[in-house]
């Protein structure tokens, strides 16, 4: 069965992608012809939205930006195993804007189904919680401040710092708080790229997971 994939991502439903991923299904349905529709991530190319990928012996081929209208030429053109189509792009992971990119905190957004905790354990989802399980508190921080993990805000400031200090507090209850960062003046993730929201929608587990090791 062919594997389809329509972005769920906030962006990419504001283009419209519900409305096209109901399309493709229905006309799949119409050609009697079956498909699997993941809903996954955005890869982050959001003016190609609704960003269509299609998965091949190959890897994922893109189409985009596909609006409900264009899904029955898609099917005419058999989209699905060709790329006869104004809107084929070629291989996902090959178009340039992608292919210079080495993605660590995104590398399975876009992927995978973010609300898919099987598919999340299948792309290495919570190894880390299951090492975690066999260490000491102290042996955890340790190794995230050896790291040089850093968070993602303006001040990047040492995680391993942050987690010491909380460990060594006397308190009997303590509380995780999961905040998101959407623009510090001046830095990386100002002017509206919301970098943490496309982390919490599109890889929500692994914020659990990192939660659950704290």
């Amino acid at each position: 069965m062919i594997k389809i994939y329509v972005p769920r991502d906030s962006t990419a439903l504001s283009l419209g992608a519900d409305k096209t991923a109901a399309a493709i299904a229905a006309e799949a349905q119409k050609r009697n012809i079956q498909i699997e529709l993941i809903r996954n991530g955005s890869r982050g190319l959001f003016w190609l939205e609704p960003f269509v990928e299609v998965a091949t012996e190959k890897g994922r081929v893109a189409f985009a930006p596909v609006q409900p209208k264009d899904v029955p030429g898609l099917f005419d053109a058999d989209f699905l195993h060709s790329a006869a189509h104004p809107l084929y792009l070629g291989l996902t992971e090959e178009l340039s804007w992608l292919k210079k990119q080495q993605r660590l905190t995104f590398a399975r957004v876009g992927i995978t189904d973010p609300v898919s905790l099987q598919d999340y354990i299948a792309h290495d989802g919570y190894k880390g919680l299951a090492n975690a399980l066999n260490m000491s508190g102290a042996d955890i921080v340790k190794v995230v401040t050896d790291s040089g993990l850093r968070g993602r805000g303006g001040a990047a400031f040492p995680t391993g710092i942050k987690w010491n200090t909380v460990l060594n507090a006397p308190a009997e209850q303590k509380y995780i708080v999961c905040n998101a960062d959407e623009g510090d003046s001046g830095t990386y993730s100002d002017s509206g790229t919301y970098s943490d929201r496309m982390v919490m929608e599109d890889d929500p587990y692994v914020l659990i997971e990192g939660m659950t090791i704290a």
